[in-house]
């Protein structure tokens, strides 16, 4: 399908494949709110082929639909100035290398030195109106990628699409020890640590966890592993490696050795996205380069 940007509007030129839904229908696939598409309806700047329209119409191939996605909003979180690495951007998305050490978001909106606060900076640096969105977290010592929306529809279906695990992600770890097997699958449900409010642990009665791994490169007494995750509970691959007998490297939350080399935090890098896009639908498929301590020890 092809999408254009007029201004404030997203035009969509109508294929055979969204032909014969309705306005409304159209709108409900990008999983928006019954509040939102109201809103958009009262608002009346949605238009097919130029003109006002009921969301009931039904579409038909080479039609054009209008929908205002690129209104100013008012940036949500206090902007500052930082340094930010970003791997991709266009008018849809932004994905950022968040180096290790930094929050994602605040506590309470007018925090500071998060991650958001350096894209609200740079939003209103490039005159980009709108709120920040983030689709998902890292901990904070975690590094890598971090998908942000720019506007609400692309919003809206990737926390669908996040929910339903359409959005791949990889992880790359260095972890103790030499593996037995070079690749595998854990399945071991996670629950809290009753002993230690910030741990997690493996529990019979824990949340369902599953998480694949590859063991990439062995080193004499770690390794270089990748890792993908089926579920996403706190923690999961920091529990589920430790449970497996090999912690991360400087995660002494779960047995890792507290420093290696240039490493003081955990291994852990959030390293490749595959998804497809919220508005081309075309595949995405992208690389976070490593931080410069997990490198040295590779």
């Amino acid at each position: 399908m092809k999408v254009t940007r007029e201004n404030e509007q997203l035009v969509f030129m109508i294929e055979k494949e969204q032909a014969n839904q309705t306005i409304r229908e159209f709108l409900q696939n990008y999983h928006l709110s019954r509040k939102k598409i109201h809103e958009l309806y009262m608002d009346k700047k949605v238009t097919l082929n130029g003109e006002g329209t009921n969301f009931n119409e039904q579409l038909q191939v080479g039609d054009q639909l209008s929908i205002p996605v690129f209104e100013a909003e008012e940036i949500d979180f206090h902007p500052q100035k930082m340094k930010l690495d970003i791997v991709y951007e266009d008018d849809h998305l932004l994905i950022i290398n968040k180096p290790a050490g930094l929050m994602v978001h605040p506590d309470q909106k007018n925090g500071k030195d998060t991650l958001v606060n350096g894209v609200a900076h740079y939003y209103q640096e490039k005159g980009i109106s709108h709120r920040v969105r983030y689709i998902h977290r890292l901990d904070t010592d975690t590094s890598g990628g971090i998908i942000f929306a720019k506007h609400y529809l692309a919003h809206s279906l990737m926390d669908y699409w996040l929910s339903e695990k359409k959005i791949r992600r990889w992880y790359l770890a260095l972890v103790m020890g030499r593996l037995k097997t070079k690749k595998g699958k854990i399945d071991a449900p996670i629950g809290k640590d009753r002993h230690h409010s910030a741990r997690r642990r493996v529990a019979k009665n824990g949340d369902q966890a599953i998480t694949f791994y590859q063991l990439k490169k062995q080193f004499k007494n770690y390794a270089l592993v990748e890792l993908e995750l089926k579920t996403g509970r706190t923690h999961q691959i920091r529990v589920h490696m430790s449970h497996l007998g090999h912690p991360l490297l400087g995660d002494v939350l779960y047995g890792g050795v507290a420093k290696v080399g240039p490493l003081k935090r955990q291994a852990l890098h959030s390293s490749r996205i595959e998804m497809t896009h919220p508005i081309t639908k075309e595949l995405l498929e992208i690389t976070v380069p490593l931080p410069t301590d997990m490198q040295k020890l590779i």
